[in-house]
């Protein structure tokens, strides 16, 4: 019996190649690569250990996703969840200088046993003025 060695050959390359290309996939993880630990950036210890990720919407909005890291269960997980949100959109916006903004869940769901909220951050007023200075003219 004749085997058309190329064909072979080509075969097995592509298969290496698909092989290694998923490698790769499952080697790199599914996170993110701007998901920040939250326990890690605010030095907490909060035991589902929630990740974060902040998307710039424009000069006056910014969203924030939430979820945890590790398996809790029980309506504490979802507490923490909402807290971390709010902790971490209250130090975004004052990084950015905001003093009024808006929190706002757009969505909250259960991801097998990890909670995942997330949030529009809206600037209330995005023409804050200082207060005018008194004159000290007699």
């Amino acid at each position: 019996m004749k085997t058309n060695q190329p064909c072979w050959t080509l075969r097995l390359l592509l298969l290496n190649a698909t092989l290694a290309a998923t490698f790769m996939v499952f080697a790199t993880g599914c996170a993110t690569p701007n998901e920040k630990s939250y326990n890690q950036e605010f030095n907490q210890n909060l035991p589902t250990s929630p990740k974060y990720t902040i998307e710039n919407v424009n000069d006056t909005c910014f969203k924030v996703e939430v979820h945890q890291g590790s398996p809790l269960t029980g309506p504490d997980r979802i507490i923490y969840v909402k807290q971390v949100a709010s902790a971490v959109a209250e130090n975004e916006a004052k990084n950015r200088g905001w003093k009024n903004w808006d929190l706002n869940y757009i969505q909250e769901r259960d991801q097998g046993w990890m909670h995942v909220v997330i949030a529009d951050v809206t600037r209330k007023n995005p023409v804050e003025t200082t207060p005018a200075q008194p004159s000290n003219n007699p």
